[in-house]
């Protein structure tokens, strides 16, 4: 992974003054969570300036039509993939130590299945998600019911908001926000 100079910037385009902010930074792109449910993975050969804030120069029309994807889809990580097939002799506990159970980058619903945002990092006792609205919450692991394809919680809104911490505050195992921009 890059050195994370981008994560955690809001974003401008040449016509908005703020389409979001970077949550997750890869080798060759930044992940932007906007306003309502939107986001953008945009190439870092898109990026004009980086101040402040990263200024993308390009117009919002031409962002959303290149660059805008689904909110829930899973996010992108500069970690290599390795494809897994089932051999005859199976060693589960082997490849459990290869490839640890992890919440990482899943999504996380309500119980009434409303979109809350992504695992960003998880604890021993807590998720770490990023949310709309540049929302974040430290969810208690007792509040998950189920975990598939996603992480469910056993709550709905507003239960969810008594969560919620600022995006900037420190990690719940008390490291600053910048190391979720550190791939493990």
């Amino acid at each position: 992974m890059s050195s994370g100079k981008y994560f955690n910037r809001g974003v401008m385009a040449l016509d908005a003054p703020h389409i979001g902010h970077v949550v997750r930074e890869t080798q060759d792109k930044i992940v932007v969570f906007g306003e309502q449910n939107t986001r953008y993975d945009i190439p870092k050969a898109e990026i004009q300036m980086t101040g402040r804030n990263v200024l993308i120069g390009l117009n919002i029309s031409d962002i959303e039509k290149k660059y805008k994807v689904k909110r829930e889809d899973p996010l992108p990580t500069s970690r290599p993939t390795i494809p897994w097939t089932q051999g005859e002799n199976i060693d589960l506990a082997s490849y459990e130590r290869k490839y640890p159970k992890t919440l990482f980058n899943k999504g996380v619903r309500a119980k009434n299945e409303d979109h809350v945002g992504h695992v960003m990092k998880d604890t021993d006792d807590k998720i770490v998600v990023f949310g709309e609205h540049d929302y974040r919450y430290d969810i208690p692991k007792s509040k998950i019911i189920a975990v598939g394809m996603n992480v469910i919680l056993g709550m709905d809104y507003p239960e969810i908001f008594t969560y919620k911490v600022p995006k900037d505050a420190p990690l719940p195992t008390g490291e600053p926000i910048d190391k979720l921009a550190e791939e493990e």
